[in-house]
């Protein structure tokens, strides 16, 4: 071979491992916000420090997630950035949980949309239905009325796309948020 080609295939590799690395970094911040109080590095300040066996590993049933907070920035202190996380009548802590809880529900109806082409087989149906379910109790957990309605958007949605209107139609039932079910309604048509 060619020593041109040699630096080609190289540089290439070295492309490559980068791409890789870079993805193994956004799949492990993700699966972070998929783990319950989970949390990931921010300009807010706080951190999580990663657990002694890698990301890939299961937390077991007692463990607690290491936090590890800094100084708030002068942003945050500021009144500007409570102000937009302030909804009438809540703590904007409970805004933010809640928010964590509707992103979560959209992940992972994001990550059941893989089995709908799949959906005859027993066991990517039960895979399905073990994730919707998950997310129903998630939604319905939520107290917040706009919140646990955005939370019920996506999967309701994804019962349409599965064809399971039956169930659609008991979760658009329980949407307590007029505007988001005109817009359910309308993505629906």
């Amino acid at each position: 071979m060619d020593n041109g080609v040699l630096v080609f295939i190289i540089a290439l590799e070295a492309v490559i491992i980068i791409w890789l690395l870079s993805k193994l970094k956004h799949y492990q911040n993700f699966e972070r916000l998929l783990r319950p109080g989970g949390q990931t590095q921010g300009s807010e300040g706080s951190a999580v420090e990663p657990t002694a066996g890698g990301s890939n590993d299961e937390p077991s049933a007692g463990a607690v997630p290491r936090h590890v907070s800094t100084a708030h920035t002068p942003a945050v202190e500021s009144g500007a950035s409570d102000e937009l996380l302030n909804t009438p009548g809540t703590e904007p802590e409970i805004n933010i949980e809640e928010a964590k809880r509707v992103q979560l529900v959209m992940a992972r109806c994001r990550y059941a949309e893989f089995y709908l082409e799949q959906l005859d087989d027993d066991y990517e149906r039960g895979q399905f239905q073990r994730i919707v379910d998950s997310c129903i109790s998630t939604a319905t957990g939520i107290e917040d009325p706009f919140f646990r309605a955005s939370a019920l958007h996506p999967i309701i949605l994804l019962f349409d796309s599965a064809g399971w209107e039956d169930q659609r139609d008991q979760l658009m039932a329980i949407v307590p948020d007029d505007i988001i079910r005109q817009r359910i309604i309308s993505e629906l048509a």
